[in-house]
């Protein structure tokens, strides 16, 4: 039989005799049910004189000092366990006593039994009961209260010859108390109770102490523990899967604290029907218990009514306000949230392997997260993912040195062990399915250990949490800048469509539209509370900086031991197996958190060292055989794109690292231009536009380091250690410019005729449709040309750089005919007849100003002036060259006072020497007479100097000719089939015959002048 059941039936055989007893016993007059012992003071001290010895039995005790007792008088122990059970149990045995519950029938059953009246440790638990028999639905909390005055006195006790004796006692009464608590909860009905709601009384006003729960489950830990709590857990976890951040009752977050810092209710949560029912993502944060528990969110449409409506005509300091205090109620929950997860994980390792395989399956759940459309009711929200990388963040912590010293511990044989988080439909770093299918069924030996867990689970809910969040964020600013344009659209068209039903229309269409603004906007605010708490963000840096630093350890090989010793640059041509089968968002994930905290200027880049990233950055930049995808790589040169410029109110953050740096100075300046290079080609569908916005970033990092004293002679060094590989840069460069600029330029004639076609429009009165029309148009023409000229400006002022560091290297015969010809045709657009049809309304809307242009373009001209090489092909490009030009942009540079007096004679010397070498070309063609067709280059329409043969169309051209075509594009030119340079061979017989033919009329040519 349990005790429980004894007890049980004792209670119903003392009933009998109690139930006559209570109706005639003298209880207080304001009720017949006996009142709630007085809670105890918790801040009374008890105080007791030094116990002396008597020729007594009983040695004398000093007692409690209270009211009712004398200050100096000494009890026995006898008298000491008798007052102590009267002031705990609010009891007493004297009739006369009406502050306590007199028990007259326990006080007669003394009486018959010949025993003193007196309470003691051999019939305190029959007065306990007969006490019991009256408290009904106050049992419980009688129990509790009763308890916390022996748990105080106890912990006050003065230090005595009695003292073990009394702890004794004390103990041996909150044993009793704990064990009645306990049946009352278990079967109320034993003491005529209702139904004890445990969850209930923890959260209640008086709630239940830590110490008392600890000797409740350490009393009931082998009888019906899991019965007893399991409910308890549940209900909690329900009621704050329940909350938002504006309702939360923190003290139920203690509270679950408390209880799973007590090892035996720990270990009941795998038990629990809500721990693991589900693999479903949408379903985790309402069906699990730890999803509820971690489900505490800003991102509800009341808090950001409440917090953030009307934001627009509210002050920043008012916005600034809301959003602190939301960020203080989020940090003290996700600080008990960590706890609990951290005791629970500290609890036993079984508990932990549960807890590690809980975030697992979310995580692996969640995958959909990075998807580009996502159905939000399958997967987790953002704030429990966010909640999760918290905790994760934080368990990470311990091994995030600043000198990475356990970086070792992180097994690189992690997904070769039984990995927890999946990898197996990602898309590797650079290994196609079958190869990394391949690599991961060969199971490495040993087993994983925690901190390989933490730092992988880690990694994959900041990819598929904090930067899906981040994603999410994005979408939402964007879907903002769409509303607001559509709004601007629906007004205009309200106010050419007034009075009419139409405009009734648009009036709601456009309260609607309000509403839902600012809405959008409140929610931006309420993704910068989570996103940008300072704490947070520290800690994400940190780990992914950590993570960077991993990555390239492995790609440095076994022997590395970087961070303590330089990484050994170039990487190995081969990219360790291991590293090539990571899963690509180990890169992504450090790129795009990165760019985040640059795009918003985050003060955490300003607490860090920034050298790891930017090494990072460097290493990786044209590692091809190492990360396949160039889109990933280019997330790299962003980065450094944004790392060197200038933002508001902090400098260039990474513009330090990269001037002192040993790995940037020595490295960066080859890993942009080959990059640049690379970037080409990129193989997707959109490549051709693709490689324009990746290259302006390569630029502006260009033009941010050309002025720093380390990269000084860093480009001449290029140029003289690879010149085809340089050669092929600038071939490319040129390409660039020629294509932006000519675009640009066709969009401002574009947006002048469409701007002086909707002026005439609407002057004329004409119809709605036909002024929406030339609208739309008008803006599609302002998008394109904004962009061209952006990208055009940064390419020419990349020539402009580059040619006053190493002209000569411009003069190379593969490119110098391209540049004179791009610059001259630019020179025209700007200086010609038809420059008047590049004047806009407002260009620096479009990054044009036309000065600037054209003065940077004469900087060129400048830089190569006196290269014979370039006066040549500015002499030979017959469709663009035009001396009135060059005297009517000279004319306008010193109108302007664009360009100094030496600068406008060194331009007007230039024109000369190009003019006579025309006059001289000219009156050689003459001389010529007619020369052979075959003799000319099939494709410049040039005698040819050194002919060689193509493989495949058998077609012969100049050597210059094609190596100009190879550098952007490796194909015949007559039939699109792949070619290389090695792939031609010299045409020798026709060399001959044109060395001939140039011979005999050069003799004739002398024999006449003779």
């Amino acid at each position: 039989m349990s005790d429980l059941e004894k007890i049980r039936l004792k209670r119903l055989a003392k009933l009998q005799q109690t139930n006559s007893e209570a109706n005639s016993s003298k209880e207080p007059k304001e009720s017949n049910i006996a009142p709630e012992p007085k809670k105890p003071d918790l801040k009374k001290r008890f105080i007791g004189s030094k116990a002396t010895t008597s020729n007594s039995e009983q040695k004398e005790i000093s007692p409690p000092v209270t009211s009712g007792a004398p200050k100096h008088r000494l009890f026995s122990k006898d008298e000491w366990m008798h007052f102590i059970t009267c002031q705990a149990l609010n009891i007493t045995l004297s009739e006369t006593d009406s502050s306590k519950y007199y028990l007259e029938g326990f006080k007669k059953d003394l009486e018959e039994e010949g025993s003193p009246l007196l309470f003691n440790e051999n019939n305190v638990d029959s007065a306990l009961l007969s006490r019991l028999s009256t408290t009904g639905n106050n049992t419980f909390s009688y129990l509790l209260q009763s308890w916390s005055f022996l748990y105080q006195y106890k912990k006050r006790l003065p230090k005595d010859e009695n003292q073990d004796f009394k702890i004794h006692y004390l103990s041996l009464l909150k044993s009793l108390l704990v064990s009645y608590a306990g049946i009352v909860v278990m079967l109320p009905d034993t003491f005529n109770s209702e139904t004890i709601d445990l969850a209930e009384v923890l959260i209640g006003a008086e709630g239940i102490p830590l110490e008392f729960l600890s000797e409740f489950v350490q009393r009931f830990e082998h009888e019906n523990l899991d019965e007893l709590f399991i409910p308890v857990l549940e209900s909690l976890s329900l009621k704050i899967g329940l909350m938002n951040v504006d309702t939360v009752q923190m003290n139920v977050m203690q509270i679950i604290l408390q209880l799973v810092s007590l090892k035996p209710i720990a270990l009941l949560l795998p038990k629990l029907p809500s721990w693991n029912p589900t693999n479903n993502a949408g379903e985790i944060e309402y069906k699990t218990f730890l999803g509820r528990i971690s489900s505490l969110s800003v991102f509800t449409q009341d808090v950001a009514s409440r917090y953030f409506s009307n934001s627009t005509e509210r002050s920043a300091q008012n916005i600034s306000s809301s959003i602190s205090s939301l960020k203080l109620t989020m940090s003290t929950y996700q600080d008990v949230l960590f706890q609990i997860f951290n005791t629970l994980i500290r609890t036993s390792t079984s508990l932990r392997e549960s807890v590690l395989d809980f975030f697992a399956m979310v995580v692996n759940a969640n995958h959909k997260r990075q998807s580009i459309q996502v159905n939000h009711f399958d997967i987790t929200s953002d704030a429990c993912m966010l909640n999760f990388s918290h905790v994760l963040s934080r368990l990470s912590e311990p091994f995030l040195d600043i000198g990475c010293s356990k970086i070792d511990r992180v097994q690189v044989e992690y997904f070769r062990r039984n990995p927890r988080v999946d990898i197996k439909e990602e898309t590797k770093l650079n290994a196609d399915q079958k190869a990394s299918e391949s690599f991961y069924s060969k199971p490495a030996e040993g087993s994983n250990n925690f901190i390989s867990d933490i730092f992988f689970l880690n990694l994959a809910f900041h990819h598929y949490g904090v930067n899906a969040t981040f994603k999410a964020l994005e979408q939402l600013v964007q879907s903002i800048r769409d509303s607001e344009k559509l709004k601007e659209r629906l007004e205009t068209e309200q106010q050419n469509m007034s009075g009419s039903f139409q405009a009734t229309r648009l009036t709601a269409q456009l309260s609607r539209l309000d509403q839902r603004l600012d809405l959008d906007r409140s929610f931006v605010h309420c993704y910068e509370i989570m996103l940008t708490q300072t704490s947070d963000t520290s800690r994400s840096f940190s780990f992914l900086n950590f993570v960077a630093i991993w990555l390239s350890r492995l790609a440095d090989g076994q022997s590395s031991t970087y961070p303590k010793m330089p990484l050994s640059l170039p990487f190995n041509e081969n990219a360790p197996e291991a590293f090539k089968c990571l899963p690509e968002y180990f890169i992504e994930t450090i790129t795009d958190y990165m760019l985040s905290l640059f795009k918003t200027s985050s003060s955490t880049l300003t607490l860090h060292s920034l050298e790891p990233l930017c090494e990072f950055c460097v290493s990786f930049l044209t590692q091809a055989n190492y990360i396949k995808n160039p889109y990933l790589r280019a997330k790299l040169a962003e980065i450094l794109y944004f790392g060197v410029q200038t933002h508001v109110g902090r400098s260039e953050l990474l513009l330090d690292v990269v001037r002192t740096s040993k790995v940037a100075t020595r490295w960066l300046l080859p890993a942009l231009m080959a990059f640049y290079i690379e970037i080409e080609s990129t193989g997707q569908s959109t490549q051709f536009y693709d490689k324009f916005n990746i290259r302006f970033y390569i630029c502006e990092v260009f033009r941010t380091i050309w002025k720093q004293p380390a990269y000084f002679g860093k480009l001449e060094q290029e140029q003289k250690t690879n010149l085809p590989f340089f050669v092929k840069f600038v071939a490319l460069m040129l390409n660039d410019a020629t294509y932006l600029l000519d675009e640009a330029l066709l969009k401002l004639t574009e947006i002048h005729n469409l701007q002086s076609l909707l002026a005439d429009a609407i002057s004329n009165s004409n119809s709605n449709q036909n002024v929406q029309e030339s609208q739309s148009n008008l803006a599609a023409a302002e998008r394109q040309a904004s962009t061209y000229c952006q990208l055009g400006n940064e390419t020419i002022f990349m020539l402009k750089l580059f040619t006053s560091s190493i002209p000569k290297a411009f003069c190379a015969v593969e490119i110098v005919d391209r540049l004179a010809a791009m610059l001259n045709y630019n020179l025209q657009a700007l200086c010609g007849p038809k420059c008047s049809n590049l004047k806009v309304e407002d260009p620096t809307k479009y990054h044009f100003n036309a000065k600037t242009l054209l003065s940077i373009i004469f900087d060129v001209y400048l830089n190569l002036c006196n290269e014979p090489a370039f006066v040549e092909a500015v002499a030979h490009d017959g469709r663009s060259y035009s001396k009135e030009i060059f005297e009517r942009a000279t004319s306008i540079m010193t109108k302007h006072n664009l360009k100094s007096s030496f600068d406008i004679e060194a331009i007007k010397e230039f024109v000369n020497r190009v003019e006579a070498f025309r006059l001289q070309e000219a009156t050689e063609e003459e001389d010529m007479g007619d020369i052979p067709d075959y003799f000319l280059d099939p494709l410049m329409f040039t005698i040819m100097k050194d002919p060689v043969v193509l493989p495949r169309s058998g077609i012969s051209i100049d050597r210059s000719t094609i190596k100009a075509h190879l550098l952007s594009d490796a194909t015949d030119p007559f039939n699109r089939t792949p070619l290389t340079l090695d792939d031609v061979t010299p045409n020798d017989t026709l060399r001959e015959e044109i060395n001939t033919f140039l011979k005999s009329k050069r003799n004739k040519h002398s024999r006449n002048s003779e």
